[in-house]
């Protein structure tokens, strides 16, 4: 397995090469990016000219990108425009940066009158039939292109979208039925939604489809109302080791990426959560 570490333990306007530097200074295999440059210290152009020219200098290093395209309930103008818009990255992703896998998202789904924070009537919890068949043969559209270049399309399990808990990624992977379509399995998001599954049931649920993952941990407050913070890797309510455990003969890309949604010292972070990374490959020896 190949560990990668994620753009939010040092994210913001003129921190990239210093991310960058992190990644190789912390001993990660690679990272994940955004794919559209949220800041405005580079432009989109610049921001791919850079990473191109920094892939080439470090030919060992795995880039992973974000993406999403709306199929669940943008407009037809908006999705097609997005739709185009991502295709060329995915390409471009692919020949400048070997890019294998790309975590994506086909558009949140938030009915009217409902907190976003509200995750059990958010996502899949608020969706309908139309939003499985949108969202399939949008996919199947992407993979096809993906497949072609040869990278491996994973949707990330994440909050108030369609694709959030096991359940509704069986029946949306199945639905869509393309080999080149997997999931990002992601726990952490899972165990804040009230209809999300532990960790044996989600592997019996999607295991065959986890082709990418991530790993961050939560410090669930108060089952009452789900109040949580997020935390240490190594901290929190989810079991690391037994994700990596099952992650070992089933994770088809061969890479996880470590997350670190907090606004504390990511730069410590990075290395601590490297540290605990090796102690867990050791012991599972992986």
């Amino acid at each position: 397995m190949k560990t990668l570490l994620h753009v939010n333990y040092f994210e913001g306007k003129g921190r990239l090469r210093e991310f960058l530097d992190l990644v190789i200074n912390a001993g990660y295999d690679g990272m994940e990016l955004r794919w559209k440059y949220r800041y405005d210290d580079m432009t989109q152009e610049e921001y791919q000219q850079f990473l191109s020219a920094w892939k080439s200098a470090h030919p060992d290093k795995e880039i992973v990108f974000g993406g999403a395209v709306p199929y669940c309930r943008g407009k037809a103008d908006e999705v097609k425009s997005a739709e185009e818009a991502y295709l060329k990255f995915l390409e471009w992703a692919a020949k400048e940066c070997g890019t294998k896998v790309m975590n994506f998202f086909t558009g949140d789904i938030q009915p009217e009158g409902v907190v976003w924070t509200d995750y059990a009537h958010n996502g899949s919890g608020g969706a309908d039939e139309g939003d499985y068949e949108r969202s399939a043969a949008g996919l199947r559209t992407v993979g096809d292109a993906a497949a072609k270049l040869g990278v491996l399309i994973a949707l990330e399990t994440h909050n108030a979208y369609l694709h959030d808990i096991a359940s509704a990624c069986r029946k949306l992977m199945d639905l869509t039925a393309h080999d080149a379509v997997g999931l990002n399995y992601d726990q952490g998001n899972i165990i804040l939604n009230p209809n999300g599954e532990g960790i044996p049931q989600v592997f019996e649920t999607i295991g065959d489809k986890i082709y990418y993952a991530h790993l961050k941990n939560m410090l669930m407050i108060r089952k009452t109302d789900g109040a949580y913070c997020c935390c240490r890797l190594s901290d929190g309510h989810i079991d690391t080791t037994e994700v990596m455990r099952r992650l070992k003969g089933t994770l088809k890309s061969g890479m996880f990426a470590v997350e670190y949604p907090n606004t504390g010292d990511g730069i410590y972070a990075a290395f601590k959560d490297m540290e605990y990374i090796k102690f867990i490959r050791d012991y599972l020896r992986i």
